[in-house]
């Protein structure tokens, strides 16, 4: 078997091993406000995804969109009967969006992919050489160039995730592949940047095993980010004050 163009010079977890095929796999797409990048992104997801599954469908959650996102995502599921399409009625945020897009996957393997074209979909072969000894492969970024203050929050985030959640984890808010019984076993209730922390401490006290693998992170060519904005950087430091106040006073109810 030939190696993978994106499998060239990986180190670390995945040398030395196969990757597998996987039984089924749900792609999670949240989109809000990316008409020029999603159509790549969908067709990219069509394409890897069948080479790494026997079953595939790809989900796109349009997020309250005010442009064309919407009307792309329904002409694509028009056009190709593994996509589908939900939408939000108006903007909810990134966890809502989440919370959409895993209750109404329908396969055994979930993973949820930008839409802003950042991750490269063909990494997702690189989960798969770790997915047969783990329940949840976590992707994360190399030679990341994000302006100093993106930097400044990613290093806070990841040290209180260590020091005060037990979860080291060296990306907790970028692509991961789940088994669907992550998911399956909890509920999830923040609907902003913070629920990657909780679903990652929820999994983490399930007994969850986690395996990380290096990506690679594009520049974004399209659209705007707003996961840097101060308003959701305040908010998720408030979603994390909320996690660990119900780990403290409702450890059972997590």
């Amino acid at each position: 078997m030939s190696v993978p163009e994106i499998l060239v010079g990986s180190y670390g977890p995945i040398r030395d091993k196969k990757p597998i095929i996987l039984s089924s796999l749900s792609i999670i797409i949240p989109a809000y406000n990316e008409e020029e990048s999603l159509e790549e992104v969908v067709r990219d997801s069509l394409k890897v995804g069948a080479e790494i599954s026997k079953k595939l469908e790809v989900v796109v959650i349009n997020d309250g969109s005010t442009d064309n996102t919407g009307k792309i995502a329904d002409r694509l599921a028009a056009e190709h009967r593994n996509i589908r399409v939900i939408h939000h009625p108006h903007n909810r945020g990134f966890g809502s969006t989440q919370q959409t897009g895993f209750a109404n996957a329908r396969y055994e393997y979930l993973t949820l992919v930008p839409a802003d074209k950042q991750f490269d979909v063909r990494c997702l072969k690189k989960f798969t050489y770790l997915i047969p000894e783990c329940d949840v492969v976590a992707g994360y970024r190399v030679k990341r160039k994000d302006r100093p203050h993106r930097k400044l929050n990613t290093k806070v985030f990841r040290m209180v995730m260590r020091l005060v959640f037990g979860v080291n984890l060296r990306d907790i808010n970028w692509v991961k592949l789940f088994r669907r019984e992550v998911f399956d076993s909890m509920n999830i209730t923040f609907d902003g940047i913070g629920v990657d922390a909780e679903v990652m401490v929820k999994a983490q006290r399930r007994g969850f095993r986690f395996r990380e693998v290096w990506v690679s992170y594009l520049p974004r060519t399209t659209g705007q980010s707003t996961g840097d904005a101060p308003s959701r950087v305040i908010k998720t430091l408030i979603e994390l004050m909320v996690l660990w106040l119900r780990l403290q006073f409702f450890p059972k109810h997590i």
